[in-house]
């Protein structure tokens, strides 16, 4: 099985929600965060990575070093195109950009980079930084030519062409004129000039559709289908995700399901660190047998859903 998911950024708690079996794999669109400190840190989490038997496919975002600029990794082919691969960790594979790949019997455009919001901020505290988190100008007009008047079944990127950036998630305060748009106007070409069926990104850290444009973040899909993953709780029941309000379960001062309004129900809460005010992500019905997901759970900023 293939799975698809956002931006990591070094926090690998959902890989817990897959089943580890070797022959599957998670995609991750940017940021995974896996070559950020270039230091035994990052030795560390590729380590622990190592651990788990499903393989990740990493597209390359803005906090993280290209894999091509460090000396350990070495192109190879997989799934019909190049690929960056360190011998000691041969299931963290980078792909690299504008590379078109078979997966799953699916042609797969692949495009990483994006400007980092954060730079004046990075540079001035003493965090990692790369001058070329973004494309040059030679590579994207490569990359137009390679693709112009193709037709790809899926593309992923880690930003968003420039039309369908989800401008209600922008940070407050910041001044949008200084922000540099080059990849998301790259994209927009991109897009105007391909045909395809799908497009996965990262980066907003948000989860939304918008035409064939989907964007991810902490929740992880089936690659290719409308398919949320896990499908099931731990007690086999089904997960759904969005489903009603906090207020929803009260009805005559009970606490009910929404569903089929029965009171053998368990309120299900979330870890304690990323919600503001109540801490509650779900009701768990036991008549139904269903997890029922709240849609107005007040997440801290940067934080992913817990269901």
């Amino acid at each position: 099985m293939i799975y698809i998911t956002g931006d990591t950024h070094r926090d690998f708690k959902r890989l817990n929600n897959l089943v580890d079996n070797e022959d599957d794999m998670l995609i991750v669109l940017g940021d995974a965060g896996i070559n950020y400190f270039l230091n035994d840190d990052d030795k560390k989490l590729k380590g622990y990575l190592s651990s788990f038997n499903i393989k990740l496919f990493c597209i390359r975002g803005n906090h993280e070093e290209r894999p091509e600029n460090i000396d350990t990794y070495k192109e190879t082919i997989m799934f019909s195109g190049k690929v960056f691969i360190e011998d000691e960790y041969p299931n963290l594979v980078f792909a690299k950009d504008g590379e078109v790949y078979n997966i799953n019997d699916k042609s797969v455009l692949v495009i990483g980079g994006a400007y980092s919001i954060d730079k004046e901020y990075r540079l001035m505290y003493g965090y990692q930084w790369f001058k070329n988190e973004q494309l040059t100008p030679k590579e994207m007009d490569d990359i137009l030519t390679k693709v112009k008047g193709k037709h790809f079944d899926i593309v992923l990127t880690h930003t968003t062409p420039y039309k369908y950036e989800p401008r209600e998630v922008f940070m407050t305060g910041l001044d949008q004129t200084k922000v540099d748009k080059s990849m998301e106007h790259f994209l927009d070409k991109i897009e105007d000039t391909i045909d395809y069926d799908k497009w996965y990104c990262g980066h907003y850290h948000t989860e939304k559709q918008i035409d064939k444009v989907e964007f991810m973040f902490g929740r992880i899909k089936v690659f290719g289908k409308d398919e949320y993953s896990p499908k099931y709780n731990s007690d086999g029941y089904e997960i759904v995700r969005d489903y009603c309000t906090q207020k929803d379960i009260y009805k005559d001062g009970q606490v009910l399901c929404p569903e089929c309004n029965s009171n053998n129900i368990i309120v299900q809460k979330g870890d304690g660190r990323y919600i503001y005010g109540v801490d509650e992500i779900a009701i768990i019905c036991n008549d139904c047998r269903k997890v029922y997901g709240f849609n107005d759970v007040n997440y801290k900023s940067g934080c992913p859903n817990e269901l």
